[in-house]
């Protein structure tokens, strides 16, 4: 058991690669952005890691996103992309969720919009959330149903409070519906785009 521990951890560590340190100033405070890659088993991706340089010379890490997520064989695969911005005062992280094939995977988008306050430390402004948690061909037993038909009974309410509660919980957002929906996901499909004209130009 110890010896598979530690062959995972050196397979974990072997598979992770250091490939960019940037840094950039938001309200007068420094912060660093670190950028490593990673093949895991069946996942490939990259990862951003956000520092905040302090006082002392040290650097204190405040969160991790992912850039890039693919996992599952080739006919099932579940996808993860991922952009940032940085405007004035605000950094803005971008999120996608889509699957391929047969996969289970969730479907949907996420903005995050944090900026720095008056004490220098880093606050999350908003972050919204549209999720499809599972194809909708397998949607009839699940309350994911009630997000494309108004839910009736008291029972059908509930199942969809539930749904909603369950999803903010595991995405770290506040779900959001029609329009608003669509425009979330527009906005965040238009980040991606802007992504990948940039790594061209």
């Amino acid at each position: 058991m110890f010896r598979t521990l530690i062959l995972s951890l050196l397979t974990l560590t072997l598979a992770m690669s250091e490939e960019l340190l940037t840094g950039f100033t938001l309200s007068d405070q420094h912060f660093m952005i670190k950028t490593e890659s990673y093949h895991i088993y069946d996942s490939k991706g990259k990862v951003l890691r956000l520092y905040q340089e302090r006082g002392d010379g040290e650097a204190a890490e405040l969160l991790s996103f992912t850039l890039d997520d693919t996992t599952g064989a080739c006919h099932e695969r579940s996808i993860e992309e991922g952009s940032y911005e940085i405007n004035g005062s605000m950094i803005t992280f971008y999120t996608r969720w889509d699957r391929r094939g047969n996969s289970d995977a969730p479907y949907g988008a996420r903005i995050k919009r944090y900026t720095v306050d008056g004490n220098g430390a880093l606050k999350l402004l908003s972050s919204k959330i549209y999720i499809e948690t599972e194809r909708k061909s397998e949607m009839q037993e699940s309350a994911m149903q009630y997000l494309f038909k108004a839910p009736v009974t008291e029972n059908e309410k509930e199942a969809l409070r539930d749904y909603i509660e369950n999803t903010e919980k595991r995405f770290k957002g506040t779900f959001v519906f029609g329009k608003e929906a669509e425009s979330l996901i527009n906005e965040v499909k238009a980040a991606l785009h802007r992504k990948s004209q940039s790594v061209w130009h």
